[in-house]
């Protein structure tokens, strides 16, 4: 890893927590799901997409049941393994999924067409989230996208007991059941600042709230 805070520890603990028969049910919902985001790639004739990150595969399968050639990975070796098992319960067992981090990803540069990090670079410092998008933009195609998306940060995500890093990230302490979890929300003014040189095409709401901002891998810091 290229960075001195350790995110797998968090996210391996997490995903292996979790209920997976009702994540496995909870997929029902994004299998051939669409999304304006989603339409927009197609629009631009996106046919390779990396999902960055990807949790438990809910958007890797959206992504590859809406006809897309999709690879993802994930930092937690227990979030690569649902995602590939999920995967295979509605046929996409030959989707590439590896463990890998996302500050570096191993993928060769321009893989993809278009990479997606869904509620990702808000679980980061400020600055391994610039590297991170540096990242999905070296493998991403010139002329490609970058399709990100936040969390709204909620009254929960500041009142619980945390840590309060010097750039704005907070780390939950050991009293909460998200201890070690880092979370930086990122309203209109961090995300300018974070995609600062890059080109930034939209940057909106999508239907269940979550900020939405693509780019286009033309111009590059």
């Amino acid at each position: 890893m290229h960075t001195a805070y350790d995110y797998s520890a968090y996210w391996e603990r997490c995903w292996n927590e979790e209920d997976e028969d009702a994540l496995f049910r909870w997929l029902d919902g994004w299998n051939r799901s669409a999304s304006e985001e989603m339409e927009f790639l197609k629009s631009r004739g996106v046919k390779t997409v990396c999902d960055a990150a990807c949790g438990f595969g809910a958007h890797t399968l959206a992504f590859a049941s809406n006809g897309f050639e999709v690879s993802a990975f994930d930092i937690s070796p227990k979030a690569a393994a649902l995602t590939r098992e999920g995967l295979r319960k509605y046929g996409y067992g030959g989707v590439e999924v590896k463990t890998a981090d996302i500050l570096d990803t191993g993928y060769a540069d321009a893989s993809f067409d278009a990479a997606a990090a869904y509620a990702v670079l808000d679980h980061l410092t400020g600055a391994d989230a610039r590297r991170a998008l540096a990242e999905l933009s070296r493998i991403t195609k010139p002329g490609g996208w970058i399709l990100l998306s936040f969390d709204e940060a909620e009254e929960d995500d500041c009142l619980c007991p945390h840590e309060l890093l010097s750039d704005g990230s907070m780390v939950y302490s050991d009293e909460t059941p998200r201890s070690g979890l880092l979370f930086r929300p990122h309203d209109k003014g961090r995300i300018e600042e974070l995609t600062a040189g890059y080109q930034l095409v939209r940057q909106d709401r999508n239907q269940k709230g979550d900020q939405i901002v693509l780019l286009h891998n033309e111009t590059r810091p």
